[in-house]
C-alpha cells in the first residue's frame, strides 16, 4: 500500500516515514506550504498565491500515486479533500482540543474527524474530544526516536561545581497548563530557594513575567539538536501541567534526565502500553495534587533519586519502530486497495 502522509507536525510524520522505508514500505511525506514571515507586504498574497498553487500541484502528483493519504492536523483535509483520494486523519493536540470548538473552524474539524477512514490521536488526553466524532479512533501516541537524543551526562546532578538545575521545557502559556506552570514555579522556589537554579525557554506568553518574578533562566529559541543537549545537560526536567506527556516530555526521558511529570490519573490509567508504568517522579496523581506531586519529586530529585530505564521505555513505547508497528497493522485492516 503506497501512503502519502500530508503535513509534518513535531517530526512525527518524517519519522514514521523514514522508518517505514527502511522497512520496506512504500510510504512518502509531502509537508504543507508556509507563507514566508519575511514576504514583503506588498507582495505576499501574491507569493501566497503561486506557492498554494505549486503546492496543490505537487499534491495532485503524490496523491495519483497514493493509495491512501494519512494527513496529519484535524483542519488539513480541508486542502487535500479535492484529490478524493481515502484519507485516515492524525490529531495532534490543539486541532480537536481548541479548533474543533471555535466557530470558524468547528464544522471543518468535525467534518475532517467523520469523513475519515480511520483516526488516530496523539496523547490521551485528546480521546474525550475525539471519540464522540469517531467511536472507534485509537491512541497512536507521539513519536520520539531515542537515536536521535544524547544521554544525560553522569555528572547531571549537584557534585559541588555546578547547581541543581531544573529545566521546563515547554512553553509558558495556557496550552501547557497555564496557571498551574506558574505555581509549581513558586512553589519551588519557596521550598528549595536557591538550592536549585530554574531555567526554560523565552517562548509562550507568561515567560518574561514568570522569569521576572520567580528568578527562572530563559534560554533563546534554539534549534532542535541544541534543544536536545541543554535538556539532556539538566538536572532533572519538570513536565508541561496538562497532566499529559509531549514530545518534549519523552525526549527528556529518552535521554535519561531524571523527569516529574504530574500524570493525570484519568488518562495514565494502564489501559494502553505507553499509559503505564511511566518512568517519571510524580505519575499519575489527582489534578488538584499537581502542584504537591511536583515539588515532592523535585525534592527527591534533589536528594539523589533517578529515573532509570527511561530510554529502554521510550524505544519500547515511543520509537518510529513501535509506531510504525502499530499504524502498518491498523492500516492493513481497512481494506483499501492498491493503485
Amino acid at each position: 500500500m503506497k501512503v502519502l502522509h500530508v503535513n509534518e507536525v513535531a517530526r512525527i510524520g518524517s519519522a514514521l516515514v523514514r522508518q517505514a522505508r527502511s522497512e520496506g514500505l512504500d510510504w512518502e511525506l509531502y509537508d504543507t506550504a508556509r507563507a514566508d514571515p519575511a514576504w514583503h507586504p506588498a507582495t505576499r498574497a501574491a507569493r501566497r498565491a503561486l506557492r498554494g498553487g505549486l503546492w496543490a500541484a505537487g499534491l495532485a502528483r503524490r496523491a495519483r500515486r497514493a493509495d491512501l493519504l494519512d494527513v496529519h492536523g484535524g483542519t488539513v483535509p480541508a486542502h487535500t479533500r479535492w484529490t478524493r483520494r481515502p484519507y485516515v486523519l492524525h490529531l495532534h493536540g490543539t486541532d480537536i482540543r481548541v479548533r474543533r470548538y471555535e466557530q470558524a473552524s468547528a464544522a471543518l474539524v468535525e467534518r475532517s474527524v467523520r469523513e475519515a477512514l480511520d483516526v488516530y490521536y496523539t496523547t490521551p488526553d485528546l480521546a474525550e474530544h475525539t471519540l464522540d466524532l469517531s467511536p472507534g479512533a485509537t491512541l497512536q501516541p507521539v513519536v520520539v526516536d531515542p537515536a536521535e537524543l544524547p544521554s544525560a551526562p553522569s555528572d547531571a546532578g549537584p557534585d559541588g561545581s555546578r547547581p541543581f538545575t531544573v529545566v521546563f521545557p515547554s512553553r509558558w502559556d495556557a496550552a501547557k497548563g497555564g496557571e498551574a506552570q506558574e505555581r509549581a514555579v513558586a512553589a519551588l522556589r519557596r521550598a528549595y530557594g536557591d538550592r536549585i537554579a530554574l531555567e526554560g525557554l523565552d517562548w509562550g506568553r507568561s515567560a518574561h513575567r514568570i522569569s521576572r518574578e520567580h528568578g527562572v533562566t530563559l534560554r533563546p529559541p534554539m534549534p532542535h539538536a541544541d534543544y536536545i543537549r541543554w535538556l539532556a545537560g539538566a538536572s532533572a526536567a519538570v513536565g508541561q501541567m496538562t497532566g499529559c506527556m509531549g514530545v518534549s516530555e519523552i525526549e527528556a526521558i529518552g535521554a535519561g534526565v531524571t523527569t516529574i511529570m504530574a500524570l493525570d490519573e484519568r488518562w495514565y490509567d494502564g489501559s494502553h502500553e505507553t499509559t503505564r508504568d511511566v518512568p517519571v517522579l510524580g505519575g499519575p496523581v489527582a489534578r488538584a495534587d499537581f502542584v504537591d506531586a511536583i515539588v515532592d519529586g523535585v525534592g527527591r530529585a534533589l536528594d539523589g533519586e533517578r529515573i532509570i530505564g527511561g530510554r529502554v521505555w521510550v524505544d519500547a513505547n515511543h520509537s518510529p519502530r513501535r509506531a510504525v508497528a502499530r499504524l502498518a497493522e491498523r492500516l492493513g485492516r481497512l481494506g483499501v486497495d492498491s493503485a
